[in-house]
């Protein structure tokens, strides 16, 4: 009893000490994270476009959708100011890629055009157009329809990845 009676002062700054920890810990504690589901993955434009997309490649190319640009280029190693070109990649979203069915090797950017997001966002297509070309990664920008071509599609497509067709005989 003689040391609670002389260090008096001192136990109670401690005692005092521990409740505000205490408190701030309970305080700053946020309880389950504050994520909820966001329905869709796509929305009705893209699921459209996808369709038919889908026939258009048939079983030659794997379709990814939603791809980070930052997933499928990079900044070259030693390159001044590193952080910032990859943070420039860092939260841009491509619509679309084709991937080779065998390898998953990216081939073909694809963009859909509203019409709305260049006049919202008018930097960012030049951008992606930009670090697409400079990466050697083809880009294909489609306008939102109503109803696409699937042949036409198809057409457009071999024509950015440079694929020569054959000519039918008469």
């Amino acid at each position: 009893m003689p040391f609670l009676a002389e260090n008096w002062p001192l136990i109670s700054f401690a005692a005092l000490a521990l409740v505000v920890v205490i408190g701030a810990m309970l305080a700053l504690r946020d309880g389950p994270p504050p994520y909820e589901r966001r329905g869709i993955l796509l929305t009705p434009p893209e699921i459209n476009f996808l369709r038919t997309l889908e026939s258009a490649v048939r079983e030659d190319w794997l379709i990814f959708s939603k791809i980070r640009l930052s997933d499928i280029i990079k900044v070259r190693p030693r390159t001044r100011k590193f952080q910032s070109w990859q943070s420039r990649i860092q939260g841009v979203h491509l619509d679309f890629v084709l991937c080779d069915y065998e390898t998953l090797e990216v081939k073909l950017a694809i963009e859909l055009e509203d019409g709305q997001s260049h006049l919202t966002r008018p930097g960012r297509a030049r951008f992606v157009n930009l670090a697409l070309t400079a990466a050697g990664l083809p880009l294909l920008r489609v306008k939102v329809m109503e109803k696409y071509e699937t042949t036409a599609l198809r057409k457009d497509i071999e024509d950015a990845l440079g694929i020569l067709r054959k000519k039918k005989r008469a």
